[in-house]
């Protein structure tokens, strides 16, 4: 095993977690229904939490697309093509809509196709 995959053998391990593992880890650990203190956790502990959490399955029953985390229309990536994700989240929701579904959209057109039709369908 590489000392990549295995975070106690990392020369940083014993540091603090970054910003983006304390973030991440209480992002998974709210849609999991987990009490973690990302700050009582060392970089090692919170790549395997993180790791524990990802697979652990979410208890919140809530598959809604969530709000936009800034405004689709500032995205530098907004013309490219929309994720699958977002293509998924428009087909479920176009469906319960009686609207057809688009066959190829931009991720800022897709965002906003969300938003109207969580508006339509309470998704």
């Amino acid at each position: 095993m590489s000392q990549l995959n295995n975070p106690s053998q990392w020369t940083t391990g014993g540091d603090a977690p970054t910003d983006k593992q304390k973030a991440f880890i209480s992002t998974l650990a709210s849609s999991k229904n987990a009490s973690v203190d990302p700050d009582q956790l060392n970089k090692s502990e919170a790549s395997a939490k993180i790791n524990e959490l990802k697979d652990k399955p979410t208890q919140n029953g809530d598959a809604s697309a969530g709000q936009p985390i800034q405004d689709p229309n500032t995205w530098s990536t907004g013309d490219d093509k929309a994720t699958g994700k977002q293509m998924g989240y428009v087909a479920v929701m176009a469906k319960k809509a009686g609207e057809s579904v688009p066959s190829e959209m931009g991720k800022t057109e897709a965002s906003q196709k969300i938003e109207e039709l969580k508006g339509k369908t309470g998704m």
